[in-house]
């Protein structure tokens, strides 16, 4: 074989991988973008039936060192889709939504001592938690203490991005499971009826089916 032989079979292989990699690429893009549409209509229709209901949400959230937020029900929310162009062609890129709960009482708190009051408003701000303080003075005109009124408000927001390159949706949510930031990946071949389900079920206080997908390096 002489040296042009040589150089058209590396050239067939180097074809043969790009073609390969092209294939497998563009299956990538076909099963994210099925995936992505499936979730987007149905937490859609989800969301309008919660509207409705009204459901009560069983978490407790708490906040280190200030207290509990419970009791809580479904509010408002609100879901948006973006896509991207890929080879001239548009694909999901994102899907966004929020839901708001609701409680009745606002939750109070009390410190008198400035060390205590700055780590409440340290944890508060650490969560975004919306607050008001009142200064309670005495007598002679000084800071008693500090009176914190929590609103009985939490905000579970969510973010599904199209992983492309690799086949994966990628979920990122705050006051999910707690009341903090989780990821997920999951595969988009295992984007089924069932999990969608096991989703819902989690925005509804049941996590449970969901956690095996959970990135604990990713968690913030």
């Amino acid at each position: 074989m002489g040296l042009l032989d040589d150089l058209k079979k590396q050239a067939d292989m180097v074809k043969t991988q790009q073609l390969n990699q092209n294939e497998m690429r563009d299956e990538a893009l076909k099963a994210v973008e099925a995936k992505m549409k499936q979730a987007f209509l149905y937490l859609n229709d989800l969301l309008k039936q919660l509207a409705v209901l009204k459901p009560d949400n069983p978490l407790v959230f708490s906040i280190p060192g200030v207290g509990d937020l419970k009791g809580l029900r479904f509010a408002e929310s609100f879901i948006d889709y973006r896509k991207k162009r890929i080879d001239d062609r548009e694909y999901f890129d994102t899907t966004s939504f929020f839901i708001r709960w609701q409680g009745t009482d606002n939750l109070m708190v009390e410190r008198d001592m400035p060390g205590t009051i700055q780590k409440i408003r340290d944890g508060l701000w650490h969560y975004k938690i919306k607050f008001t303080e009142d200064e309670v003075r005495g007598a002679r005109g000084t800071v008693e203490r500090t009176r914190f009124s929590i609103p009985a408000s939490i905000v579970t927001d969510v973010t599904i991005k199209a992983g492309h390159q690799d086949g994966n949706l990628l979920i990122s949510t705050k006051n999910l499971m707690r009341l903090d930031s989780d990821d997920f990946i999951v595969p988009a071949g295992e984007v089924t009826d069932s999990l969608l389900e096991d989703f819902a079920r989690a925005l509804l206080g049941d996590s449970a089916n969901i956690r095996k997908y959970r990135v604990a390096h990713l968690a913030r």
